[in-house]
Parts: structure tokens; sequence; C-alpha cells
């Protein structure tokens, strides 16, 4: 549903796009670097860069460092107009769209606020449509922008973990991102990537069951070699994963590298490239680095090679997909180069030689399996109480499906489901129904199949009922059983505790908060009418600004605020206040 509602609004942004051509001649030749202004005055450090392997996508855009605070001027790149303003409560918070004739779109996210025009444009959207959150494609003649003009102050909305811009290109007619560090914004570098480790993984037979060699690295004469002088076992068929980043000058960051290449014997056997993907592929990132390792330990170790069902575009040259097959007993010479946006580079040196001795399967470390999935085909499985269906693609590499049922955890309505490993990752959204047991009918409406985590913890995935069997989709595999949730959300007064306090407060702010399933949907209203709640999901804070143009003053007012959460348990609060 997700990527459907984003590829619609991607074709919005496309059709409102293409009108640039009458306004401004539209190129599609690719920006000189320095030809774009920068977004902020300030110097460039950057908390994070472009393409950095991340849980579930890459980082589209870089992270500008704001000096740890909200409130500097953002500017637009180039020339251009703003083609969609987007308002969410997570996500990127407030996030402007700018269009540019040189067949380019600049995106700035996290934002604090608009610029005057800009907001008063957004403002009577929001109360048109009655809705904090908004989605908005202005006519291109509407919001024209000069290269350099302030067009937003930085800020921390949406999901930030902190005050920063996040900023992005992409191309317009594609709506793929493209790193900005390469097209056209230089940033200071003059600091080498890092390799941390290797790791030399067995792809002959059955690769799931034989744990990976770790290969510590060491500096030596700017050549990263391994910590032993002997020479390193390797597989009949193996492949090599690296735990490398980047370092930026004026911050301590681990960023993303943007190229690496391998060669065995002198011979490339392997290149990406992070210059520019689409958002279609970006779930791609759980294959290219090691998903196991990165749930452990979140250092991305990425691969030298490409799982059956890895289809990303990064992968410029792959012999035999990254796969090294070695038949004598002859020492080979492994290189590998990782390369910044800046060319800045790092190389890694070894030997290694056949020893397929050293990659026996691990009894303790060998599953005991349900069913064989072919990645290339649907897969279903059923057992007592629960079934599965995974279509074709949803898988990077066949698997020796694992399942078991446990006994039902406290307060839930169902066995406990183990549904193979959490630490393999899938692709594509497959069907989960599980078999409720012992569930009154009275709690039909309130049950949704939750994902236990451990230690007690839970996610709400929701569900809908066919039966006795509650159905949801998932992109996890992990545990899974029937709870219920019957607690109404929490609102309660941040900075005031009775109606007499909001006679002279400006701003009215609430705290929201929900035991399980997660907000759904809130309503203010003063005297029946609307009124405009800022969402700021991450600090579960409802904030509104009093509006005397709105409000009349000298009167008494009723206000109420309505929270529903994703199971349909509402709570109300009111309060009546003098202003």
């Amino acid at each position: 549903m997700r990527k459907h509602a984003f590829f619609l609004a991607g074709i919005n942004l496309l059709i409102y796009c293409n009108f640039l051509t009458p306004v401004f001649g539209q190129s599609t030749a690719v920006p000189e670097r320095n030809t774009l202004s920068l977004p902020v005055n300030i110097p460039l450090f950057l908390a994070g860069n472009f393409a950095e392997p991340r849980l579930n996508h890459f980082h589209s855009g870089i992270d500008i460092k704001t000096n740890g605070v909200t409130g500097i001027p953002v500017k637009s790149v180039s020339e251009g107009y703003v083609s969609r303003i987007k308002v969410e409560a997570g996500g990127y918070g407030n996030a402007l769209y700018i269009c540019h004739p040189n067949g380019l779109t600049s995106l700035y996210g996290h934002l604090e606020s608009f610029s005057n025009e800009i907001r008063q444009y957004v403002l009577s959207e929001q109360y048109r449509r009655e809705s904090f959150a908004v989605d908005l494609f202005p006519d291109p003649s509407r919001l024209v922008v000069k290269k350099g003009q302030i067009v937003a102050m930085s800020g921390n909305s949406g999901s930030s973990e902190g005050p920063h811009l996040h900023f992005e290109l992409r191309e317009t007619k594609s709506e793929n991102p493209v790193n900005p560090l390469v097209r056209s914004i230089e940033v200071k570098d003059a600091i080498a990537p890092v390799i941390a480790k290797v790791m030399i993984y067995s792809l002959k037979d059955r690769r799931g069951w034989i744990k990976p060699h770790p290969v510590p690295m060491k500096k030596v004469g700017g050549i990263y070699k391994p910590s032993a002088e002997t020479p390193i076992s390797s597989d009949a068929i193996s492949g090599i994963g690296i735990e490398t980043y980047d370092l930026i000058n004026g911050s301590d960051n681990h960023c993303g590298v943007y190229k690496i290449t391998g060669l065995l014997d002198n011979v490339k056997f392997f290149e990406s490239l992070l210059d520019e993907f689409s958002f279609a592929e970006t779930r791609y990132v759980n294959s290219f680095m090691d998903y196991k390792s990165y749930l452990s330990d979140h250092k991305p170790v990425l691969k030298l090679f490409i799982d059956p069902n890895n289809q990303a575009a990064i992968y410029k040259f792959a012999k035999n997909r990254g796969l090294i097959e070695l038949n004598d007993n002859q020492i080979h010479k492994v290189k590998i180069i990782t390369e910044d946006a800046s060319g800045n580079q790092a190389i890694a040196e070894m030997n290694i030689r056949l020893d397929s001795s050293k990659f026996q399967h691990d009894p303790g470390f060998m599953p005991v399996y349900s069913s064989y999935f072919n990645f290339k085909e649907s897969n279903t499985y059923t057992a007592e109480g629960i079934e599965i269906e995974m279509p074709a693609g949803a898988l990077y590499e066949d698997i020796y499906f694992d399942y078991s049922i446990g006994d039902p955890r406290p307060g839930s309505f169902s066995p406990l489901h183990q549904v193979h490993h959490p630490d393999v990752p899938v692709h594509l959204f497959y069907r989960l129904a599980i078999e409720a047991t012992n569930l009154p009918e009275n709690l039909r409406t309130r049950a949704t199949i939750a994902q236990y985590l451990g230690n007690g913890s839970y996610s709400s995935l929701g569900g809908t009922w066919e039966g006795t069997r509650l159905i949801t989709r998932t992109r996890n595999f992990g545990s899974f059983c029937i709870m219920v949730d019957t607690i109404k959300p929490e609102i309660r007064p941040l900075n005031f505790t009775s109606g007499a306090e909001l006679k002279s407060l400006n701003t009215f702010k609430f705290t929201v908060k929900d035991n399980f399933s997660g907000i759904q949907s809130y309503r203010g209203e003063i005297d029946g009418k609307w009124m405009l709640l800022e969402y700021d999901q991450k600090n579960k804070l409802l904030e509104y600004q009093f509006d005397p143009k709105r409000i009349k003053t000298g009167i008494q007012h009723n206000m109420t605020v309505r929270v529903t959460d994703q199971l349909g348990n509402t709570n109300v609060y009111k309060v009546a206040f003098n202003r």
C-alpha cells in the first residue's frame, strides 16, 4: 500500500515538474560541481551521506549538520518552483520539493518552518482539508523561487534524530535520487575510507549453514592487511564482505563509501557504484550488506558478491556475480579498493588459498528446517493454526525454511509461532494467517497480529478477519501471535493543568501515548470548529498555536481533543477556558 501511494505521488510530482518546460525551458544536462548554490550559509559538515546503508533502505540524500540547533535559513539551490510540499508526523516531517530547469528536483527535509508565502499556502490547505498531514502539489506558477532564495528554516521535524537538514537531488523524470556530492555539491573531504574487517563466506552449498570467517585488518604502510601473515582460507566457492565506512572532514560520523572494487590476481571481479538508485530498489540494501551482522552490531558489512535475487542497479560489474571459485592449491591475491565521492581511496590486500576443511557445517549453527523455499517461486507453508504464503521474489536466495510453535505468551490468544529467523531479510510482503484460540467475541475488533520482539515487547501488525483466522502482511520473519489492545490512548496536558491557565498561553501542548497498537488518528476542536494540532510523532506531542484570527477572544471556549489508536480505542480530553 505504501509503495503504491508513493508511486502515485511520484507520478503527480513528475506531471507537475513536466510543466517546467514552458516556464524555464527544461534541460536534462547534469550540472557540474559548484553550479548549484549551497542550501545553507554555514560550513558544510555531514552527519550522513548519499546511499549510506541503513536498515531496509539506502539513505537518499545527505544530512547537513546545523550546529545542533534549528532555525538555520534554508535556500533554494537554483531557480525553479515549489512542486510539492509534504507535512507529516514522521518521515521527513516538513519537506519541500523544488523543480529546477536543469532536470533535477531538490528536496529539503526535517524543516522547522516554511517561508511566509509557502507557510500561508500550506496553512490554508490544512484548514481546508482539516488535516495537519498534507501532501500538496501547487500549480507551477504559484510558488516560483530564485536561486539562493530563503524557502524555509532548518529543523528537527519528522523522524529526525537531531537538528539537521536532509538534502536530496532527484532526477525529475525518473524520480531517482542522485548523489549530490558527485553531481553538484562539493564537501571538503581529505580523509580516506576505513576498512576494519573482511569476511569470507562459503557459498558452495547451503551457505546459511556455515559461519563466515572474520578477518581483522590493520593498516601497514598505507595498505590494510590481515592481522595474521598466513594466507586466508577460502572455500571452493566463496564470497567476500568488508566492514568499511567513510570519514568526512569535520565529522566523526561513519558514512557510506561511494565505490567498491574487487580484484582477484589483478583481474577485476566486482564493482559497485552508489551514484544513483530508484526507490523500487532501495530495499535491496538488506542484501547488499550482511543483514544478520548488521542486526547484531549495526555495522554494515558490504558484500562483494550478489545474492541470486538482488536486482539492484548499483552493481556495475560482477564476474560470476562476484563469486570466487578456486580449484587449485595455489596462493591467490585479493585486492579491494573502497573510494569516497571525493576520490579518496582505501586499499586492502590479502592472500587466499583453498582450504575447504575450514568451512565444515557447524552442528550448533545448522538449522532444523521444515521446508525448502525457492526464491523464484511462490512458497506456501501450513501448520496447525498458521498459514504462510510468500510470493515469488520475496526472498533474496533459496532458504531452508524453519518453523516451530511455542507456548502462548501471557495475554495472547494463540500460540507463539516462530516463522523462520528474524535475521534473514525478506524483500516483498508475504501473507501471514494465524488461528485465534479462546478469543472472546467482544474482543475480535481489538485483536491484532503482534510480532514478539523479546523482553516482553511487541510490535502490532494489525490484521483482518477471515473466519477464525486473523490475516496480515509483513516483510519480516520472527515470532508472531494474536494479542488484543483494549486500552485507550493517553492524552495529558503538558504546559497547563486547568482551563484557567489557557487564558494567557499562546501554545497549548499535549502528550499523547498509546501502549501498543499506535496512534491512528486525532482531532482537535474549539467550539466545534477544527483546530490545527501539529503532531510530533517521535516526541509524542500535539501542539496548537492559538490563532485569534480564527478564534474569537473575550468569550468562553470549549476545547476537545480526541485520539484513536489503530484498533479503535478512543480517548477524549475536554476543557473549558476563557480567552
